[in-house]
């Protein structure tokens, strides 16, 4: 049982750092939506902060308010993703603390959509942020891969697999225990 106590702690320390992520990123999209706004207003002739456009373009490096739009529209599509894809790991790490041990079916589950999430969500966003790049005729500045978020998910579907192994393991221990 030293093990299992492990592994609940490594999964607490998990569902807090997913936390954090989350709110970090849904911060940032924030931001990222202010600054929307903020180009908006610029755009149609405002000031936002005692700031006209022309001064505001001299502090960034954009080439013009269609250029700065863009690049903050397919952040903030890609920082949503994240930020969702977070909020999937928090509850999953909750569920499993709830839980008391991974090792069941529901959490295996669990566990393989979350993997399924992490290839799929990220995916969706970069083609988003591509395809506003491609409506706005921006430069393709950025680098979008997204094969980290690809073999994650790779690596928690086959963890589900091995999950659904020890739940099957401790109802057969438990069978085991009942008949004798």
């Amino acid at each position: 049982m030293k093990c299992l106590h492990t592994i609940q702690n490594v999964f607490r320390v998990f569902q807090i750092l997913s936390k954090i992520a989350m709110i970090l990123s849904f911060v940032a999209a924030g931001l990222a939506a202010a600054g929307i706004l903020c180009t908006i207003a610029w755009n149609s002739g405002g000031t936002v902060a005692g700031m006209d456009m022309e001064t505001w373009q001299a502090l960034t490096e954009t080439e013009s308010l269609n250029h700065m739009l863009g690049v903050l529209l397919s952040d903030l599509v890609i920082l949503l993703a994240d930020g969702v894809l977070y909020l999937f790991a928090y509850r999953y790490f909750k569920a499993e603390q709830a839980d008391g041990t991974p090792f069941t079916h529901h959490g295996a589950d669990r566990i393989r959509r979350l993997g399924i999430q992490s290839i799929v969500l990220p995916l969706v966003a970069v083609i988003i942020a591509a395809v506003i790049h491609r409506y706005l005729d921006l430069p393709q500045t950025m680098e979008w891969s997204n094969g980290s978020y690809v073999m994650l998910g790779i690596v928690l579907i086959l963890a589900s697999v091995v999950f659904h192994y020890g739940a099957e393991l401790e109802e057969q221990l438990a069978n085991e225990g009942e008949s004798k």
